[in-house]
Order: C-alpha cells, then structure tokens, then sequence
C-alpha cells in the first residue's frame, strides 16, 4: 500500500506482524502509550500504529481493514503525535487566507470549523489547511504551516454549500463523510492574524467575546491537537506554555457562539463582520 503523508518524514513502512508496545510509557490507557518521542496507537478493526522521534511510522493493519480507513487515522491522529513528537504546535483547527490575513477557525469537532472554511473558499478565500494546523511562533509573529490535507466534510453540508458528492472520495466507507478537494499553495506560508474559537448554543443570535490575558492563553491551550498526548510529554507541553504566551501577544482570538440551526453563510458572514472591526 502507498500512502501520502501530509509532511516530509524519514520512514513510513507496513509491518507483516503485530507492533510492540512501548514498555515504560509516561501516559497509558487502553489504546494508547506515549512517551517524549514514542508514540504507539491502537485503533479496533483499522490498525496499531508506532510513532517515533518525529520522523518514523510504523503500520499493521488488522485483518479485513479498509486503505480509506488507515489513512484517515494516519493523517489525523498519527501526524498529531509527529507534530508534538517534533514541538511543533498543532491546533484543532482549519484555516485560511482571506483579505491576505490568515485566519484559522477553531472548536470542537462538529463546530462548524470546516464548514465554515468551506465557504470562505467558495467566496474567494484561500484554502490552508483542514482541522489539523501547525504554527511556527517567534517573538515577533504567528506563521501557519501549510500542509497537504483536503476538507472533510459530512453530505449534509456539501448540501448546504450546493456540493454534490457523486465524485467526491469517502473519508471511510462507513461514513457519509468526504474529502472536498480545494486548490491550494502548498509551498505558501501565511502570518497568522486572528483565531476564531466556534462552537454552539440553542439560542437564535451569534455572540461574541474578545479574548484578551489568561482567558486568551487557556482558550488557546484547550485548541491543542490531541492535548491528551501531552499527558506523555511534560517536556514538549513546557515547550508549548512559552510559545502560548507568544502567541497571545501576537494573535487576535473571538469566541463566537452561533445558533445551532444557522446557516453555513450567516455564520460565515457573521465573521467576516467580526474581521471588519
């Protein structure tokens, strides 16, 4: 099997038999062992994979399981575990370019984050990068990281976006979820200028809240891309509290809590209106 990565790694093989686990974890649970720079993940019916030093994947797939499938954990939860493994700080978002800012939209899955940026590129936004985005921070700026990732998006909202999904390439084949190809630069690096944190009320009007001091840096620490690792890696989320701070002072952040039944263009619009002020 060949897969593409999202970024440039050293080794990405299949092994013909089972992974070993790793022996003295910093963090376990049931499907999971992590240590600074050893990774290992065991995802039922799909595959067991190892990650190691921020540029090694090792894979065995379970028996009867689907292409579709492991490469859907591949480039999510394992490039998750490369990214921390490397300190490069990912976030639980999707971003854009748009009036040549970048802008990235964050939340919890099922917020609208892809939606939302769908939209943006049908309006004239450039596409980035889809619910996984890696930043660069210095003193000075923000700098999202561009990799190669399509949106993902459930039929309901190709729907409401006027997409039709005959073409379209299922995420797994149990899902009515698919991947929406987008053109993008991938070699285009972009500052970051303001984060949206989205989520949902059953209220009928959008709020918003400017974050500013400690409310900003704990907002942006819970939109860390698989958090839960860090449970493994004292020394990479040490890493992390000093470029969250840099961050703060860098980036603009806006809660926005939108009605749960608005429409994918209102919310879109209701940001735009945000990124006029």
């Amino acid at each position: 099997m060949n897969l593409q990565f999202p970024i440039t790694i050293e080794k990405l093989d299949f092994s013909i038999v089972d992974l070993e686990t790793i022996s003295n974890p910093r963090f376990s649970c049931s499907y999971m062992q992590i240590n600074e720079d050893d990774f290992y993940l065991k995802v039922n019916e799909v595959a067991n994979y190892r990650v190691q030093k921020g540029n090694i994947i090792k894979i065995f797939p379970h028996k009867n399981s689907d292409i579709a499938s492991i490469k859907l954990f591949l480039n999510g939860s394992v490039l998750g575990a490369i990214l921390h493994q490397r300190a490069t700080l990912p976030f639980h978002g999707s971003c854009f370019e748009y009036d040549q800012k970048g802008i990235m939209i964050c939340g919890v899955s099922g917020a609208g984050k892809s939606s939302v940026t769908a939209a943006f590129c049908k309006n004239g936004a450039q596409f980035i990068n889809d619910d996984i985005t890696p930043v660069e921070i210095t003193d000075e700026s923000t700098t999202i990281i561009p990799i190669k990732t399509k949106i993902k998006l459930w039929d309901d909202s190709l729907a409401k976006l006027d997409i039709v999904t005959n073409d379209l390439e299922k995420i797994r084949p149990s899902l009515e979820k698919f991947y929406l190809p987008v053109e993008k630069d991938f070699k285009k690096q972009q500052t970051l200028h303001h984060i949206f944190v989205l989520s949902t009320h059953t209220k009928n009007d959008f709020e918003s809240f400017e974050l500013e001091g400690m409310a900003k840096f704990n907002t942006l620490r819970k939109q860390i891309y698989r958090k839960i690792y860090l449970k493994g890696m004292p020394e990479t989320e040490k890493k992390y509290f000093k470029q969250l701070f840099l961050l703060v002072k860098n980036v603009r952040v806006t809660r926005i809590v939108r009605p749960q039944l608005a429409e994918i263009s209102t919310t879109m619009e209701y940001i735009k209106q945000q990124l006029e002020e």
